[in-house]
């Protein structure tokens, strides 16, 4: 038995989602729903060495780290949109998208709320790390890495996962890795990282030709690695990546704490995800990550497959626990 524990914190607000997503074959139901976390926490809970908190982060110390992260102009955007749209409104028509992307989410009513809460939640959680803990998680929604520095995108609009990578270095810790496992690539994550020499970024994802940001992408530099599948991968193929990237960012890199991009959208079934592979595969994922033997803050981004959450969640932390 472990003596880990897990620090779970829980987004203060979490109601509102993005209704609907816009895709090749027109618009279809939004799937990131207040459910998600609340399958994921039910997961969780099964697990008696997590201790729940809820994100206690000022105001002024989130917009901090927001205005490092985006441009002023996209928050004012966002700011200004948030309370302009009532009721069941939504905007589709907007400049702020990444290059070469169609506008795929529309803006909502409190939606800049919403976001700033999972920002909120996602630094809260890096602040556990610097405090001393092994192993944070932040339960956010809605997920985050597609935001870039002026642009929103695949239901994300302010980048959680950064949000917690600049924390960690404002502290003093650093360097610092971010490695991302959901199904689709994080292109925002990648471009606000792109300038960061003390930041080491690690992407595994679908094809972005097949997948969303569906353009080709390329490493800004050493400091980036891309490990794209065209195919379905096994969870051996899946599992022997992960190895690279937690070698690259602890031993290459050198390390000192990782941000986890944690995406369930890579099981078999989910309706965003297009893979294969089993929910148990998050054990293993766990227990690889585990191993770097560094402070891991886990930043909650895809998986919409809501009957299979809650055992994803558990086996993820099953595997980073030990038990």
């Amino acid at each position: 038995m472990s003596n880990l524990s897990l620090e779970v914190i829980l987004q203060r607000e979490m109601q509102g989602a993005s209704p609907i997503i816009v895709t090749s074959e027109g618009n279809k139901a939004g799937q990131e729903v207040e459910e998600r976390s609340q399958r994921i926490i039910q997961g969780l809970q099964r697990l008696p060495e997590c201790n729940f908190s809820t994100a206690e982060v000022s105001d002024r110390y989130l917009d901090n780290i927001l205005q490092q992260i985006h441009e002023q102009s996209y928050l004012d955007f966002l700011a200004h949109w948030n309370g302009a749209l009532v009721g069941e409104d939504l905007l589709f028509d907007y400049p702020f998208v990444d290059q070469g992307i169609a506008a795929d989410t529309p803006l909502f009513a409190g939606v800049y709320d919403l976001s700033r809460e999972g920002a909120r939640t996602a630094i809260a959680a890096a602040q556990k790390i610097v405090n001393g803990a092994s192993l944070s998680y932040a339960l956010c929604r809605p997920p985050g890495h597609h935001a870039g520095p002026g642009w929103l995108g695949g239901y994300c609009f302010l980048n959680n996962a950064v949000a917690a990578v600049v924390t960690l270095l404002e502290s003093g810790i650093g360097p610092v890795g971010l490695i991302d496992i959901d199904f689709h690539f994080g292109n925002g994550s990648a471009a606000l990282l792109a300038s960061r020499p003390d930041v080491w970024f690690g992407s595994i994802h679908s094809s972005t030709i097949l997948s969303y940001p569906y353009k080709e992408v390329q490493p800004a530099n050493d400091s980036q690695t891309f490990i794209p599948f065209s195919h379905s991968p096994s969870s051996e193929e899946f599992l022997a990546e992960v190895k690279q990237l937690v070698k690259k960012s602890k031993i290459e890199f050198g390390c000192a704490a990782m941000v986890v991009s944690v995406g369930y959208d890579i099981i078999i079934n989910d309706p965003h995800g297009g893979w294969e592979l089993p929910p148990a595969i998050f054990e293993e994922i766990g227990q690889i990550l585990a191993q770097a033997s560094i402070p891991l803050c886990l930043v909650q981004e895809g998986g919409y497959l809501l009957n299979a959450l809650d055992e994803c969640a558990y086996k993820f932390g099953l595997g980073l626990l030990g038990r």
